[in-house]
């Protein structure tokens, strides 16, 4: 595997000998089910790391149609090839017809604050799977990577807006801090004291002032 290490919400595929680079053994119901995903060519979500890992240790998920979780850690050299998260404009065919303007309005706010909107969660695993994952009340989660604290509060000014607008389909999601940790935007929206951080290894609450610090100033 080439290029950058895959970050969580990442997508990997694993190659032939990935068995080999187990770093915890799988129960055998859940190497079934691991081995036949990954002969149909399917791929791995990449997941939070443990404080105790490796730089080469990776930990990676998979959802199931019917919405078991299960885990795997594994050796970086498994990974065969592996792609960042669908965007929003991606997967929009995916989507159920009701959701595309919603969806539309939320591509139309990534455009205007000139930021990739990703997608994980069920939608992005089934336009990765081509596997129907989705059901009547299933979220939609938007990955979101703002450079400014100024493009936070006018990104969560916009969802709010959006969402208020269509009641169809409920968006959920993440904002990615510059360290790395990433925050529910409907959780930030609500400028709370404090607020649940889950950072690429292990999660924990920060003050909304030292999420602002993690960001340039602005003059």
């Amino acid at each position: 595997m080439g290029g950058e290490r895959p970050v969580r919400h990442d997508w990997v595929y694993l190659g032939d000998h990935w068995a080999e680079a187990l770093r915890s053994p799988l129960i055998p119901d859940v190497l079934v089910h691991v081995t036949a995903w990954r002969a149909q060519g399917r791929p791995f979500a990449v997941a939070r790391q443990d404080l105790p890992d490796r730089e080469d240790d990776l930990r990676l998920g998979l959802t199931l149609p019917d919405r078991r979780h299960l885990s795997l850690h594994v050796a970086l050299s498994a990974v065969e090839r592996h792609l960042p998260p669908p965007t929003v404009q991606e997967v929009r065919a995916t989507a159920p017809a009701a959701w595309g303007p919603a969806l539309d309005d939320v591509i139309a706010l990534g455009s205007a604050l000139d930021l990739t909107v990703g997608v994980f969660g069920s939608l992005a695993w089934q336009h990765r799977s081509g596997v129907p994952f989705l059901r009547p009340l299933s979220d939609v989660d938007l990955l979101f990577s703002p450079a400014r604290w100024s493009d936070v509060e006018r990104l969560l000014f916009g969802l709010e807006a959006v969402s208020r607008r269509h009641s169809v389909v409920r968006l959920d999601g993440e904002v990615l801090m510059p360290d790395g940790g990433a925050v529910s935007w409907r959780e930030l929206a609500l400028e709370p004291e404090r607020i649940w951080v889950t950072g690429p290894r292990g999660a924990s609450p920060r003050t909304l002032r030292e999420l602002r610090g993690l960001f340039p100033s602005e003059s």
